[in-house]
């Protein structure tokens, strides 16, 4: 038997970076893995939030030497016969770029640069079985390389075990679907592909790129990488799925199907030659109910996914990551009582959570309708606008502590996302609606983007926790919650 301060469990974005930013505050950090490191895995398409939180855990210059392929945004040809929108990450804030990468090689830096920091990391270890105490996990089995069990006890447990969702999934089975987006994606990769071009005739060789299929029952995506490959993938809800591989015969089929609707991808594989047969990812859109509890905070995968359309995967692993190192760290000091470093947590996450959620949607209903434009307030002529107003939120800037994005572009921004809200059929019940109202009413708008109920991330090598605003903060947040509340209600 054996007891660390922190176990964290899953060797991902989300669980190396927590391991690596508790281990260089000083706390004793056990990371274990059940994969064994490189493994494969798909999204690797990362947003500009990448880039602190690289820099804060000390990891930037190794993955920047790496070689990855720098992505300076993306093209969105959400309706066939408009100009595809194109999110420009060049245009806010200080980070101008992030990076699309192969998975493997990328998680496996940020699993070794844990373990370089300080935290006890192995992979081919696999947390097998939780002990709890009164609901408070305090052990657990963990199966070694060589077979052997062992039993650690812990203070606290950092879920980041992705869509097997040790607490969520097999512990607490609160877990639910969103089944606006229960889709299923296949794909592969391609060598000799063409660079995408913009409408210009412009080529941009490592532009992130999708587009609506041409009937709407979907979308592709396509990812050209450091090593000379194109991811390429094809997005079709559930049922389509079930129905297109019943009437095809088989995933390839289906594959191959998509993609004679989707002819701007089909254009970039006119002379590539494919590697490797299709792989397929089902059922990836759920929440767990809780985020955080007594001894415990979820990151990743394991707390939630929406959806890939834009690349917010592995940006909401970053924020569950910081956001659970920094609770612990702040309850190890007892800066706030736990109860509000967890209710702090789960906040912190379900407000990032449902403005993308709604966001995506809103444009989910305009891939679908390829007949007429329905994003609100866009026509032919403006039909970039859409992507100016919601690019604080799909570049992840809003989701950080930052004052790189002006009080003018948060509220352009949240008012359209108001707009989709009330657009977005299926999402607005009651309770999305009281939680995105509980996101235009909190105290962020007081300078600091991502505070929750007055508290926010004190993001400092040597003090990572959680402070509390101060009084002038307040008052000026409350003048602004007004404000922002008083445009929401002008335009229902």
């Amino acid at each position: 038997m054996t007891h660390t301060r922190v176990l964290v469990a899953g060797g991902g974005p989300a669980g190396s970076l927590a391991a690596a930013m508790l281990a260089r505050e000083g706390v004793d950090v056990t990371l274990v893995e059940k994969e064994h490191f490189p493994r494969y895995h798909i999204g690797e398409s990362l947003l500009t939030s990448i880039l602190p939180t690289l820099e804060f855990v000390g990891a930037a210059e190794r993955v920047e030497a790496h070689g990855f392929v720098k992505k300076y945004g993306g093209y969105f040809r959400m309706k066939h016969g408009e100009v595809p929108g194109h999110i420009d990450f060049s245009t806010q804030g200080r980070y101008k770029h992030s990076y699309q990468v192969v998975r493997s090689e990328f998680d496996n830096i940020l699993f070794e640069h844990a373990r370089a920091v300080g935290a006890r990391a192995t992979d081919r270890t696999a947390v097998t079985d939780v002990e709890f105490d009164g609901g408070r996990p305090v052990a657990a089995k963990v199966r070694r390389p060589g077979g052997s069990v062992e039993r650690i006890e812990f203070d606290h447990l950092v879920d980041a075990t992705g869509q097997s969702g040790l607490l969520s999934a097999r512990y607490h089975r609160d877990r639910r679907a969103e089944e606006t987006f229960a889709n299923v994606a296949v794909g592969t990769y391609f060598r000799g592909a063409k660079a995408y071009r913009d409408v210009a005739g412009v080529e941009h060789p490592g532009a992130f790129s999708m587009e609506a299929l041409t009937d709407g029952s979907g979308w592709t995506w396509a990812i050209p990488l450091h090593d000379g490959r194109l991811s390429v993938g094809v997005v079709l809800h559930r049922d389509t799925f079930r129905a297109r591989r019943h009437d095809l015969g088989s995933d390839e089929a289906v594959f191959a199907d998509g993609l004679t609707r989707s002819p701007d991808v089909t254009s970039l594989l006119e002379n590539a030659v494919r590697e490797g047969k299709a792989r397929i990812w089902r059922d990836y859109s759920y929440f767990a109910r809780d985020y955080a509890g007594p001894g415990y905070r979820l990151a990743g995968d394991a707390a939630g996914f929406i959806d890939p359309l834009f690349s917010t995967g592995v940006h909401m692993a970053c924020m569950g990551a910081l956001s659970a190192a920094a609770t612990i760290c702040s309850e190890i000091r007892g800066d706030h009582p736990a109860d509000d470093l967890a209710k702090f947590h789960h906040g912190y996450l379900a407000q990032a959570y449902t403005r993308l959620v709604i966001t995506v949607a809103g444009f989910y209903r305009q891939l679908h309708n390829q007949r007429e434009i329905v994003l609100p307030g866009v026509t032919g002529a403006d039909f970039q606008r859409a992507f100016d107003l919601v690019q604080p939120v799909v570049s992840g800037t809003m989701d950080l502590d930052t004052d790189e994005v002006s009080a003018e572009v948060v509220d352009r921004a949240m008012r359209y996302t108001a707009d989709m809200m009330r657009e977005a059929h299926g999402l607005t019940t009651s309770n999305r609606v009281a939680k995105f109202m509980s996101i235009m009413d909190d105290e962020r708008m007081a300078g600091r983007l991502a505070a929750v109920d007055g508290m926010y991330i004190r993001m400092v090598r040597g003090q990572l926790g959680v402070a509390r605003l101060g009084p002038v903060e307040s008052a000026f947040g409350a003048v602004r919650r007004r404000v922002i509340r008083g445009l929401v209600n002008a335009k229902r």
